[in-house]
């Protein structure tokens, strides 16, 4: 995966850097992110993963996610209760700072598990608005809505928190006393513009907010 750059800078040091010498604000460009765009965790019988299937994706390209549980226990298969999904794929955009909520119904449902065999889940949107929300967040959120109709999202960084969440029914009365499992990983991606992602430090996103310019730049 290459490098990502955030770039943030002002008028009042674009026109001094016309006067002075000018170099690079270290502390204005952040280094390569810790998280990648594929994670994978452990816990007793279980492995979840969640991948995104690119790094960096073009605007309006369908954004490939999904999760995956496998059980790697000793016995040939298991049944787990959940909601109405184990999988949870809540996002922030990292350059508006805007959290896309995941939600589901809460349901008790049973799934069978073979060992070995992963359930798998493709994400298939989030994301949500009240009435009291400011208006930027509303008009960004209207913008996810739309995009998610074609399986996209809008222009930015996504920042993926997934989880699985259920429990294990070990005994064949289907007990609802089982201890609960949390499995949590994190990755991230990008929706940039199109002309831009295969040039050579390619500007995947801008944006200006008050006085501050911010840049995304992926480099080899």
């Amino acid at each position: 995966m290459g490098k990502l750059f955030i770039i943030i800078s002002t008028i009042a040091i674009l026109l001094a850097g016309c006067l002075e010498d000018s170099k690079p604000d270290e502390q204005n460009i952040a280094k390569e992110p810790p998280f990648g765009s594929k994670a994978e965790f452990a816990e007793g019988d279980f492995v979840y993963r969640i991948v995104s299937e690119k790094p960096v994706y073009a605007e309006g390209e369908r954004v490939e996610v999904y999760a995956e549980l496998e059980y790697v226990g000793d016995e040939p298969e298991i049944e787990i209760a959940h909601s109405a999904s184990p999988f949870s794929f809540p996002m922030k955009e990292t350059i508006r700072g805007y959290d896309l909520l995941y939600m589901m119904n809460q349901p008790r449902i049973v799934t069978h598990l073979k060992k070995g065999v992963p359930l798998k889940e493709p994400f298939k949107g989030a994301g949500g608005y009240g009435s009291q929300d400011p208006k930027d967040y509303v008009d960004f959120m209207k913008n996810v809505a739309e995009a998610s109709k074609k399986g996209s999202l809008p222009l930015g960084e996504y920042h993926v928190f997934g989880s699985a969440d259920f429990e294990p029914i070990y005994d064949s009365e289907g007990s609802q006393d089982n201890e609960r499992l949390s499995l949590k990983a994190e990755i991230e991606f990008i929706v940039g513009k199109p002309e831009n992602i295969d040039s050579l430090n390619p500007l995947l996103y801008e944006e200006t907010i008050g006085e501050l310019k911010y840049e995304i730049r992926l480099s080899n």
